[in-house]
């Protein structure tokens, strides 16, 4: 059983006060809060031992490259892989153009994917090739049957996101992975949206390659990883090199590639970012995902009945019975009302934090036929049911207010 007092008191942005009320924060899709831990971390590695990796002996030179390579260790062992194929990245869209860039894709070539992809899911791969994204069946899962028709003689990679940024569907990868293997393809995962909320097995899964962002699971903004498996990230050609990616460079300037993974790690990384997220995984480790996971499961729950009492919204969700991680967006019916003005009157008035727009998912959008973006609300499980009820309550106000022109107050 959590113990929610104690916990929400290991995010200090919490106690925050807006319109003389705490801040409600229901924006953790974009990026979660951090706790204590990991700021303390990256504040020890600035304090104690700062200094670069892997080049110096002096004493704080090896104590930061020992910290840096713990913390591979670490984030490895979170989603079972080796640490030789665990990559540190400034996040999934670094990670996603790593891998893009590296497989020296064609104009005339394509990579295989869906409408419920995010941004970064989708241009990395357009900078280089063709992208054609498969629909979605009507209960709001990817269909497979529909990507695999995609493939052709020019396809050069599967791709799928784990959890969409939107509707928040849970994508089940192991059909997806035998459906590029049998095509003799590799398959990509997005899973920027998992690494808080599921436990994440890359053996299980058999992706080829997978992403996190460590901002959205406690830790800095910065950090990230790329898992591939081995033979995939040496198959790939590094997209960037200098510092620390070659063991020798010769006097007519060729030179010897690293082994993983610092092959694919040019240059001085965010040191005190990297152990910042070794020390959010420790932290959620502590907690445990299967107690995070039905926090977060109970307390969207009570989010989507609450939002389906409203009028004048309509959710933006997969079909009942579909499984999906805690977040809850939705379109506003009064077409003339934009999800940005909604946005900021919660902020502004109720010291609420949802996002609105677009998320980053345009063709989702489109394809979803909602022109002027959604409002969401993303929960985590420092969140509570008296703010659910406040953000319901809020949302009413300022729904029914506007739409007749009225003030919005408190």
């Amino acid at each position: 059983m959590m113990n929610i007092s104690a916990i929400r008191a290991d995010f200090p942005q919490l106690a925050r006060e807006v319109v003389g009320r705490p801040i409600v924060y229901f924006d953790n899709a974009a990026t979660s809060l951090k706790p204590t831990p990991v700021l303390g971390a990256m504040e020890g590695y600035y304090r104690t031992y700062c200094a670069n990796i892997h080049r110096g002996k002096h004493l704080l030179s090896e104590e930061a490259s020992a910290a840096y390579e713990a913390s591979r260790e670490t984030v490895a062992k979170f989603i079972n892989a080796k640490s030789v194929e665990t990559i540190f990245v400034r996040g999934a869209t670094e990670g996603i153009g790593l891998v893009a860039a590296g497989l020296s894709l064609k104009a005339n070539e394509n990579v295989v994917g869906t409408v419920l992809e995010h941004h970064s899911n989708i241009l990395p791969w357009r900078g280089y090739c063709a992208y054609r994204g498969a629909p979605l069946t009507p209960d709001g899962l990817p269909d497979l049957e529909a990507a695999e028709a995609l493939i052709d003689e020019h396809t050069r990679a599967i791709t799928i996101t784990m959890c969409s940024n939107v509707t928040g569907v849970i994508v089940e990868v192991e059909p997806w992975a035998r459906m590029a293997h049998q095509n003799g393809l590799p398959l990509l995962v997005d899973a920027a949206q998992c690494g808080a909320h599921l436990k994440l097995d890359v053996e299980k899964m058999d992706c080829d390659f997978l992403v996190l962002s460590g901002h959205k699971m406690f830790g800095p903004t910065g950090s990230g990883i790329l898992y591939g498996k081995r033979e995939r990230l040496e198959s790939l050609r590094p997209p960037t090199l200098g510092g620390g990616t070659v063991n020798r460079v010769y006097a007519d300037y060729s030179f010897d590639l690293r082994d993983l993974p610092w092959r694919l790690e040019a240059g001085t990384p965010d040191i005190a970012a990297v152990i910042g997220l070794a020390a959010a995984v420790e932290y959620i480790e502590e907690l445990g995902l299967d107690q995070i996971e039905a926090r977060t499961q109970e307390l969207s729950d009570s989010l989507a009945a609450h939002l389906g009492n409203l009028p004048g919204i309509q959710p933006c969700s997969p079909a009942p019975g579909i499984k999906r991680t805690s977040l809850v967006s939705f379109a506003l019916e009064n077409e003339k009302l934009s999800s940005d003005y909604i946005t900021r009157l919660l902020s502004d008035t109720y010291g609420i934090m949802v996002r609105g727009g677009h998320h980053c998912a345009h063709p989702l959008h489109e394809y979803l036929k909602i022109k002027s973006g959604t409002v969401r609300a993303s929960l985590q499980f420092y969140n509570t049911e008296e703010e659910i009820d406040y953000f319901s309550h809020a949302l009413s106000n300022v729904l029914n207010l506007v739409a007749v022109g009225g003030r919005v107050g408190i």
